[in-house]
């Protein structure tokens, strides 16, 4: 496969790749977010390189520009997905902050519950009422 054809499967690829994190997230399975993640982190020096090579052959080829418009559809969907994945992640921490403070609260509410009792019950054994 030459260079233009293996970073076009390199931006599907990570299209795929950005789809899987997104369900990732809704499904709040981090240990496959982490994989995909790690899978696209190891894709990008490829297409770092591989973009490099194909810009190089497309400026001595009239075809190159339909190819480029192709790539940069890709580019922009992938890069949309993006924006969704990190919205989602930022809004499943907002929700998980919220969640432990509410946690967070019960368990002071629930102490001073237990202190009052506590106290109370200290109370009546000491015979004071």
């Amino acid at each position: 496969m030459n260079a233009e054809g293996s970073l076009f499967d390199a931006y599907r690829e990570w299209r795929r790749l950005a789809t899987a994190c997104q369900k990732a997230i809704c499904q709040r399975n981090w240990g496959f977010l982490l994989e995909c993640q790690d899978a696209i982190r190891n894709l990008q020096p490829f297409i770092t390189t591989a973009t490099r090579q194909v810009r190089d052959e497309w400026k001595h080829s009239h075809a190159g520009t339909a190819r480029e418009s192709e790539l940069r559809a890709i580019i922009m969907e992938v890069k949309a997905l993006v924006e969704s994945n990190k919205r989602l992640l930022q809004a499943a921490r907002a929700a998980a902050l919220n969640k432990r403070e509410q946690l967070e609260q019960s368990g002071r509410n629930l102490r001073r519950i237990q202190r009052s009792y506590g106290s109370a019950q200290t109370r009546v054994l000491r015979g004071v009422a």
